[in-house]
């Protein structure tokens, strides 16, 4: 009897510890039960909770290893450590021919009216100096034409009169030749032409100089360029007093316009030695004329000038460009240690066993070699650092 009562007390005692035990949702710890079942959001079987005496301690060691994958990976990957040195770079630019901006030249109209013919039909049709470009039909001109044709046939001529109404046809536009035979026929041109005063190339007035594209690399977009729609004038056409008929571009003035990214522009500096390939027609040098030195809207790079002669260059060829920079003291890591995230770069430090990303920035890149901040010469890097990136996952970098 005894033993019956000792192993029924002990049932009992068993059944109260079942009866104790709760069970929880492993994805949803919220969800809790005194009984198995499933969880109420996900339909998730729910496991008991630890009973006292069965938590797992955990180490520092153990800590690390459960931490989240996209935070801190365990690996043996090789390391290695930065150096802090001073070389001299060489730098890349892609840009393009164009026409120097100061040797543009345009023809205007000195008096409104009607445009009878225009010689010019195309964009890029090559104008001499004293090359008619134009007529134009003008009331204006008429009337002054008429005024002096009045002054000059009166018995009693009024010098101050006639040399005011000489001045008046000399500011619409009149030449001295065409003066000379108003004056000695008396009889009125009604279509005055309009020379051009330059040697050169016909743009459309809307159409702007060729532009170098932008560098490529961490963080920069390649720059493209609109075409405009060409807006040319025609026969029929009225215009007004000193409107633009034609836009002259000197082809013999030349310069070559290369984007570098903004980090590099501060290596170098106005009057340093440039190289410039020309594709296959071999190389030239050159030197630094300008420095842009400010940023426009939405613009990531600085753009530089270099004065070439006119060396059978056509505008908008492409170009590549060669410059070495002065020393420059910087952290470099092997490129294989960087990850380039897009909108930020990173490499993975070595902390015991553990690897954790940490964020760095860019100064210069070479070949093999990249100049970063944020980073010491105590601090071990991997090496191969695309071995360690989760592809499903988002790596978490710390400043």
């Amino acid at each position: 009897m005894l033993l019956l009562v000792v192993l029924s007390l002990a049932s009992c005692s068993s059944r109260q510890e079942a009866l104790s035990d709760t069970y929880t949702c492993p994805m949803h710890p919220t969800v809790v039960s005194d009984k198995q079942g499933v969880c109420l959001v996900c339909n998730m079987d729910l496991v008991r909770k630890a009973r006292p005496g069965e938590e797992v301690q955990i180490t520092e060691d153990l800590a690390r290893l459960i931490k989240s994958p996209n935070e801190t990976v365990t690996s043996k990957i090789k390391t290695i450590k930065g150096e802090y040195l001073s070389k001299e770079l060489m730098l890349e630019a892609t840009g393009i021919v164009t026409y120097d901006t100061r040797q543009v030249f345009t023809i205007p109209v000195r008096v409104g009216g009607r445009l009878e013919k225009v010689y010019i039909k195309s964009v890029f049709q090559p104008v001499r100096k004293g090359m008619k470009v134009a007529e134009i039909y003008s009331k204006e001109l008429i009337a002054a034409q008429q005024e002096l044709i009045y002054l000059l046939n009166q018995k009693d001529q009024n010098e101050a009169l006639v040399a005011d109404s000489k001045s008046k046809l000399r500011l619409l536009g009149v030449s001295e030749m065409q003066l000379n035979e108003l004056i000695s026929y008396r009889k009125i041109q009604y279509q005055f032409p309009v020379f051009s005063h330059q040697n050169g190339y016909v743009v459309t007035d809307s159409q702007p100089a060729p532009i170098a594209p932008a560098p490529t690399g961490m963080g920069m977009t390649s720059q493209t360029q609109p075409m405009p729609t060409p807006v040319f004038i025609r026969e029929g056409n009225y215009v007004t007093a000193g409107q633009t008929l034609f836009k002259i571009v000197n082809t013999n003035a030349l310069r070559i316009e290369l984007n570098v990214k903004s980090d590099e522009s501060k290596l170098i500096k106005v009057g340093d030695s440039i190289t410039i390939s020309m594709n296959d027609r071999g190389e030239i040098r050159a030197r630094i004329d300008f420095i842009q030195p400010f940023y426009e809207t939405g613009q990531e790079f600085v753009t530089i000038r270099v004065q070439v002669p006119n060396t059978n260059l056509k505008i908008g060829e492409l170009v590549k460009a060669r410059l070495k920079s002065k020393a420059t003291a910087a952290m470099w890591i092997p490129r294989e240690a960087l990850v380039d995230l897009g909108l930020d770069q990173v490499v993975f430090v070595k902390t015991r066993n553990a690897f954790k990303a940490k964020r760095v920035a860019v100064q210069f890149q070479t070949k093999d070699q990249v100049a970063v901040l944020g980073l010491s010469s105590a601090d071990e890097i991997a090496i191969q650092a695309q071995y360690l990136v989760d592809s499903e996952g988002f790596i978490k970098n710390t400043n």
